[in-house]
């Protein structure tokens, strides 16, 4: 016996809700329970619906968009997220990963590749389209860049007495180092 996946779908375009409701009818695990056309509706539609995933779009206002996530979240934190969109502007992916989405797939996937995402994510796990995994790794390496640019204890001591107006050897003396 196999589990039935409860997805509900949030865009504004009717032809990508039609279009993902056909895609989503060709697997038996899935069952497409709930649609809306904005995030104000579906805090309304999905409040009490049986959900497992969701899929929502992000609009042109990303940051109104993360907003309704948000409070999605904190009202259903049962119900796992996939990000189906169009945008691949690194602030966008950086603001979903911080809002804790489980999902992050382009509006260019095929159709299997949506399917899994969602089996992926009900499962437990993550699905991330590739223009995400490359963000993830630049802002992981842009993070280590600026710890390793950061001065240690002893230099921020240094320049706070530089700062101070002292000489080389009135920072010596007050450290306990020699002036080289």
């Amino acid at each position: 016996m196999s589990i039935s996946i409860q997805v509900g779908i949030c865009d504004c375009c009717p032809t990508i809700r039609y279009g993902l409701q056909h895609i989503l009818s060709t697997d038996l695990n899935i069952n497409m329970v709930a649609h809306a056309s904005s995030h104000e509706e579906m805090l309304d539609r999905f409040a009490d619906v049986d959900l497992d995933v969701i899929l929502i779009d992000v609009e042109a206002n990303t940051q109104t968009s993360f907003n309704y996530l948000r409070q999605f979240r904190k009202m259903r934190p049962d119900v796992k997220t996939i990000i189906f969109t169009g945008y691949t502007d690194k602030k966008v992916i950086l603001e979903a990963i911080d809002v804790g989405v489980q999902g992050y797939q382009l509006k260019q996937a095929d159709c299997n590749e949506i399917i899994k995402a969602i089996h992926v994510v009900h499962q437990g796990g993550t699905s991330l389209a590739p223009c995400v995994t490359t963000t993830l790794l630049e802002q992981m390496q842009k993070n280590q860049q600026l710890m390793q640019a950061e001065l240690s204890k002893r230099e921020q001591e240094v320049l706070d007495l530089i700062a101070k107006g002292k000489t080389n050897s009135d920072i010596a003396r007050a450290l306990f180092i020699s002036v080289r």
